[in-house]
C-alpha cells in the first residue's frame, strides 16, 4: 500500500521513500551509537540521539528528506525533536493508538513527523500503523492528565508498563471504526504523517528487532504554548526568537555535543516517560 505526497493534505499520510545514498547497515549503525552512548555516557540514548552523533544528524537535511517536508509545512523549520523506537524480539512493548498534537502543546499543526525505518518494520514485529484522514478530525479525546508538560515533568505515567506512551487518550471506540495500516518499511524507507493523524504500533511477534528513528520537523511559525523558550535545530528560511539553536556534532560523543545533549535534555522536544529500549 502506498500513499502519495500530493494527497497529503488528504490523507495526512504518505509513504513509502526512500533514502538514496545510504550504502551502510543502518541496524549496525544504530547498535554502533548506543554501544558509543553506553561506554562514553553509562546509558543507552533515545531522545534526541542526532545531537550525539553526525552520521544520524546527516538524515536531519537529507536530500531525500528535506524537500518533501518543505512541501508540506514550507520553507521556514526547525527540528524539533528526535527519537529512536526500538522494540526488541520478545519484549512486549506497544504504542496505544494516539495522536501527537495533545501531547506536543505546539501552537500550530505545521508539524511532521517523519518516521525512518532502521530494520525492516511490518506487521510480524510491531510496524508503525496510521489511521489516514485521521487528521481532520482535531484533537478526537483529551488526555487523561491535565497538562503533558507538567506531568512528563513529574514523571506521572498513567498508561500500562509496556506501553511506550506515557499518557492514555482513550481511542478505542474510535479505532473500531477506524482502521489503521500498517506502514510497512525496509531499511532506509521512510513515512511521514501529521501532527494529527491517529497512530500506534503493536508488540514485536517476530524473533527480530525493529528500529525506527523518528524526526518531528515543525515550522518556525510554531511554539510550545507552555514555555518561554525552547532548543530546537534551524534546518531552512526563518528564525524564531523563541528558539535557542542546538548546535550540530562535529564528532560523535565529543564534549560539545554531550554537553548539548544535556543542556536539550529538557527541552519540550523531549516528552514523555520513555524508556524505549
Amino acid at each position: 500500500m502506498t500513499f502519495k505526497l500530493k494527497d497529503f493534505n488528504q490523507n495526512g499520510v504518505a509513504w513509502p521513500f526512500k533514502i538514496n545514498g545510504i550504502s551502510s547497515e543502518l541496524e549496525n549503525e544504530y547498535n554502533k551509537f548506543q554501544d558509543k552512548a553506553i561506554k562514553t555516557l553509562g546509558h543507552p540514548v533515545t531522545l534526541k540521539p542526532n545531537l550525539l552523533s553526525t552520521f544520524f544528524d546527516s538524515f536531519l537535511d537529507h536530500p531525500s528528506i528535506l524537500p518533501k517536508v518543505k512541501e508540506l509545512i514550507g520553507e521556514n523549520i526547525y527540528v524539533w525533536s528526535s527519537a529512536f523506537f526500538p522494540k526488541t524480539a520478545g519484549d512486549g512493548k506497544f504504542i496505544s493508538f494516539h495522536q501527537d498534537n495533545p501531547y506536543w502543546q505546539l501552537s500550530n499543526d505545521k508539524v511532521v513527523t517523519v518516521w525512518i525505518a532502521l530494520t525492516r518494520s511490518d506487521e510480524s514485529n510491531g510496524a508503525l500503523q496510521l489511521v489516514p484522514k485521521s487528521h481532520k478530525i482535531g484533537i478526537i479525546n483529551n488526555l487523561d492528565v491535565e497538562n503533558s508538560r507538567e506531568s512528563y515533568l513529574q514523571s506521572i505515567k498513567t498508561t500500562s508498563k509496556n506501553d511506550l506512551l506515557s499518557f492514555n487518550q482513550n481511542l478505542d471506540k474510535f479505532m473500531i471504526d477506524n482502521p489503521a495500516h500498517a506502514v510497512i518499511l525496509n531499511p532506509g524507507e521512510f513515512s511521514i504523517h501529521h501532527l494529527n493523524t491517529v497512530h500506534g504500533s503493536d508488540i514485536n511477534k517476530s524473533k527480530k528487532n525493529r528500529i525506527g528513528f523518528a524526526i518531528r520537523y515543525i515550522s518556525s511559525e510554531s511554539q510550545h504554548v507552555e514555555v518561554n523558550e525552547d532548543w530546537a535545530i534551524h534546518i531552512s528560511g526563518k528564525k524564531n526568537n523563541f528558539y535557542k539553536n542546538e548546535k550540530r556534532p562535529v564528532s560523535d560523543f565529543d564534549l560539545d555535543s554531550i554537553n548539548q545533549n544535556k543542556l536539550s535534555s529538557n527541552s519540550t522536544g523531549v516528552f514523555g516517560n520513555k524508556k524505549y529500549s
